[in-house]
């Protein structure tokens, strides 16, 4: 059985790119745009990575590390920014995140 990796970003170009990635290394990969669709994938399937991006629509990363902490307690949360705090790393790494990675942002 494939492991099951949730990807959550509001950036079409890195949920590709991680799903293109990972699923080239026979993971299963389910992506989610938004805070909502996020918690609805983790209500119904349980999964064995997840990477939530901080920055989403109208409620946060952050926020949905505290749905992924109650519903699937064992599950390794990495959380991504590319708008990296003290505040947000903190939070994450003290509510229970696996890492916090710094995603390069692109300069025009």
């Amino acid at each position: 059985m494939k492991e099951k990796i949730l990807v959550v970003d509001d950036e079409e170009g890195i949920r590709f790119s991680f799903e293109f990635f990972l699923s080239d290394e026979g993971y299963q990969v389910s992506t989610a745009a938004s805070y909502s669709e996020a918690v609805e994938l983790i209500n119904k399937d349980d999964y064995d990575l997840i990477f939530a991006d901080i920055i989403l629509d109208r409620k946060t990363g952050i926020d949905l590390l505290k749905v992924a902490r109650r519903s699937q307690p064992t599950t390794p949360v990495v959380m991504i920014t590319g708008v990296p705090s003290i505040e947000t790393a903190t939070e994450s790494l003290r509510i229970g995140a696996l890492d916090y990675i710094i995603k390069p942002i692109r300069q025009d």
